[in-house]
């Protein structure tokens, strides 16, 4: 009993603290993408062009905050000496296409009718919770075991 629930307060530690550390990430990626459309003064994809800009705004963005993530995670959630960036960049790459289509799928269907910039926010909000939790198990349980 003692060690389960001690395996519990293990586990909530573990997931407060990827939580936080995807905070850290959350505010990069705000940054970087916010200082990158200042400078260009690009801030929607409505042609080629700015599509492939935003694009690499995005692509910068990630490897910032995945590089960050991968040795915050390492060192102080998972504390382990032992995994692959490489493995860690594919599964944070992979919750970002999914978290970025989970999105726009929710923002395509206001089914509350709550006004656009509050529905565009909670869609937001719910797809990084969402596939924040799913991101957290695929890295405890395959990439830092």
């Amino acid at each position: 009993m003692l060690e389960t629930n001690s395996t519990a307060k293990k586990n909530i530690f573990q997931f407060i603290t990827y939580a936080l550390i995807g905070g850290s990430n959350l505010i990069i990626n705000f940054v970087v993408l916010n200082i990158l459309s200042n400078v260009t003064n690009i801030y929607s994809g409505t042609n080629t062009y700015t599509k492939i800009m935003l694009s690499l705004f995005e692509f910068t963005a990630f490897i910032l905050y995945s590089i960050n993530g991968y040795f915050l995670n390492k060192k102080f959630t998972f504390k382990t000496n032992s995994s692959s960036y490489i493995k860690y960049a594919l599964v944070l790459g992979t919750s970002a296409f999914f978290n970025a289509n989970l999105f726009i799928i929710l923002t395509a269907h206001n089914v509350f009718n709550i006004p656009i910039r509050l529905w565009f926010n909670l869609s937001k909000l719910t797809s990084s919770m969402t596939i924040g939790i799913l991101t957290f198990l695929i890295n405890k349980f395959f990439i830092f075991k």
